[in-house]
């Protein structure tokens, strides 16, 4: 149900739900205020089957030139005039702000619903009610673009990221990418037109639109890599999901109800999802970069663990004296030619020649080592120890 957003000035029983028929009038009624202000507007796809709406989601993107060369944000105060929002809950930059539009009084009776209308008219506190109608402003069309896919036939989106998981990858509004953790997801496409014929997809049947939740799953269920028997709703990589998403919630259930598929038609789960990243990475000819990088990750790590401060440092016998540390490796790095240089001369030669050759600049550089000795341990008592100090060098 819609109006959560304005819990502080509205109760809920103020935003009714919304009949199919009322709902399709206010979308057409208040798609023509905002293309005035805007490039690209939409509405997300329904999901199919649905008796009634908590909200209208629009979509929005490239606010229009208010003079013929400039560009600017469309204040909220201006949307809420156009729509004849009473109340606005405002969120700066591409996010969605939420506007309650007054239901006008009989104005669900031109539509056959006169009497849900003054069913909750009457529920509510004051006899008004109020539509809640939420603005998304994308940053630019190509967000459009994907959000207007991601987010149409209802929990679709979040069904297809969670498939999407099951083969090892990450789908979601940004599109698509190769999970890497430690570090950041791997991106591999923005485009849902590329994405989608990756996976298998067809996005002529998507086009024409469901008209049941069953043919969305078995939409879904061409996905590549798609395996009943192995698909699972938690665990690494799988966000938790709200107990409200029903369409979700079904999708789940209408696998474990058509699991037929034997275990040994596809092999384990690790062999397939290492198979549709290979495959994944070679389509979108992406192969190259993820290497590269997984190399530069390996190299840096590699060349911290052989020459960082801490072995510079014991290898050279400078104590505490950082700086002279510091010096000898710029000098080293110099030598080699930088980081990469430092890092061929090690894999070639072996640590025992880069250690020879810190100690090289350490005595060009005329820095002397910092002794270590300290004193003598005496461990002659088996429960206890003590420091005998060094004989002073100049007694006699």
């Amino acid at each position: 149900m819609g109006g959560n957003a304005f819990n502080a000035v509205l109760a809920a029983n103020a935003f009714p739900r919304i009949p199919p028929k009322v709902y399709r009038a206010l979308k057409a009624r208040l798609f023509p205020a905002l293309v005035n202000l805007y490039s690209w507007v939409g509405v997300p796809m329904e999901a199919p089957e649905k008796a009634n709406y908590g909200d209208l989601d629009f979509l929005v993107a490239c606010p229009k030139a208010s003079t013929s060369n400039e560009a600017v944000d469309i204040p909220h105060q201006t949307i809420q005039s156009v729509i004849g929002a009473t109340f606005v809950n405002p969120m700066e930059g591409n996010r969605t702000s939420n506007y309650a539009v007054p239901v006008e009084l009989g104005e669900w009776g031109s539509h056959g619903h006169a009497q849900e209308e003054e069913d909750s008219r009457r529920l509510a506190d004051d006899g008004k009610i109020f539509y809640q109608v939420d603005v998304h402003v994308c940053t630019d069309k190509a967000e459009w673009d994907r959000v207007i896919f991601f987010h149409s036939y209802g929990d679709l989106g979040m069904i297809l990221g969670l498939v999407g998981r099951n083969n090892g990858l990450a789908l979601g509004v940004k599109g698509l990418k190769i999970p890497d953790p430690p570090n950041p997801p791997f991106p591999l496409s923005e485009s849902f037109s590329e994405i989608t014929q990756f996976l298998g997809l067809p996005m002529e049947v998507y086009n024409a639109g469901f008209k049941t939740k069953v043919e969305i799953f078995e939409w879904v269920a061409l996905m590549k890599g798609f395996t009943p028997h192995q698909f699972r709703t938690e665990g690494a990589g799988i966000s938790k999901v709200k107990a409200d998403r029903k369409m979700y919630a079904e999708f789940v259930q209408w696998v474990q109800a058509n699991t037929q598929t034997k275990p040994s038609e596809h092999g384990s789960r690790e062999e397939r999802q290492e198979k549709i990243r290979s495959e994944a990475l070679a389509f979108f000819q992406k192969k190259e970069e993820f290497e590269a990088l997984a190399r530069a990750r390996n190299d840096r790590q590699r060349l911290k663990e052989v020459f960082s401060g801490s072995r510079v440092r014991e290898w050279a016998e400078m104590g505490e004296r950082w700086k002279g540390v510091k010096a000898i490796m710029d000098a080293v790095r110099q030598r080699l030619g930088g980081e990469e240089g430092v890092l061929k001369f090690v894999t070639e030669n072996g640590e025992e020649e880069l250690r020879k050759v810190v100690l090289e600049v350490r005595d060009s550089l005329g820095l002397d080592v910092v002794s270590t000795d300290v004193g003598t341990l005496n461990t002659s008592s088996s429960s206890q120890f003590s420091i005998t100090p060094a004989a002073d060098s100049t007694e006699q």
